[in-house]
């Protein structure tokens, strides 16, 4: 009994993947940064705290609009396994979200309301990402949304703030694209109409590579909306990192067509931090 409870707890822990919890909370202290010359130490904390609690919400509930799905391919999962019931799971995600939204009622209004986006986008993806391209737009705006969330912190949406959220939206939208290749031939299976359901690997490998090439060459005007130049050392990096990944896809994307090539995601999840990481170079 003792032991069960444990393996519970641990899988509770791991089902809002903190892994990857550096996503929202760079996209987050990136718009605050942006926002603002300021530095506040409270601010930095609140941009990087409700952007992952709305995430960490997203995934739980994601998990458990997939368990259908999961107990077929992936049988083994806390939720599909019995481990975490769908009723805990429910109330698990749901408190993640009232937790986020709660803090950014107490920082400002502006910034709850940005909260209130990124958790409509991210319970509104379960329902759109096997409907192809609009469920891949839908996780691009849900992390976008994390950019703005830091910076209605500092209650200042300006050009350059827009023009990162843009650039987001651009980028998780590709590595979205690329996420869904492992699951194609299972989606297939399922009836589900993914992007590369649709379209095929190959035309939705060059829809990923568009899209990052456009969200490149918008990070590099990014100088011409007040950001100080400082940024572009890192930022080139960050692109060359993003475009050769997306390339790697483009060239040959048949052999990310199965788990073993998921590594690719997390390629990208890297190019992305180091972009966020660049933007906020003072």
């Amino acid at each position: 009994m003792v032991a069960r409870s444990f393996h519970r707890l641990i899988e509770l822990i791991s089902l809002p993947r903190p892994q990857l919890f550096v996503i929202p909370a760079a996209a987050g202290v990136c718009g605050l940064m942006i926002s603002s010359l300021s530095r506040d130490f409270f601010g930095i904390i609140f941009a990087a705290l409700i952007p992952v609690l709305i995430w960490s919400g997203g995934q739980v509930l994601n998990d458990l609009f997939d368990s259908e799905f999961d107990s077929i391919h992936h049988p083994e999962w806390p939720i599909p396994s019995g481990i975490i019931p769908k009723k805990l799971a429910l109330t698990y995600g749901v408190l993640f979200y009232i937790m986020g939204l709660s803090l950014a009622f107490y920082v400002n209004i502006y910034c709850f309301g940005a909260t209130m986006l990124a958790t409509f986008f991210a319970t509104i993806y379960n329902n759109l990402k096997r409907k192809g391209i609009y469920g891949n737009i839908c996780f691009g705006l849900a992390v976008a949304s994390c950019v703005l969330i830091g910076a209605t912190i500092n209650k200042n949406i300006s050009n350059l703030v827009l023009s990162v959220v843009g650039i987001s939206i651009l980028i998780h939208t590709s590595d979205n694209i690329i996420g869904t290749f492992a699951d194609t031939e299972a989606d297939k299976k399922m009836g589900f109409k993914t992007v590369t359901t649709q379209i095929g690997p190959k035309y939705s490998a060059f829809i990923s590579f568009l899209l990052i090439s456009i969200a490149s060459i918008v990070v590099l005007l990014l100088w011409k909306l007040g950001l100080g130049i400082l940024y572009l050392p890192l930022a080139i990096i960050a692109i060359i990192s993003l475009l050769w990944t997306s390339f790697l896809v483009l060239r040959n994307p048949n052999k990310f067509c199965n788990l073993g090539g998921f590594w690719v995601v997390y390629s990208f999840f890297m190019g992305e931090i180091l972009l966020y990481m660049s933007l906020i170079i003072k």
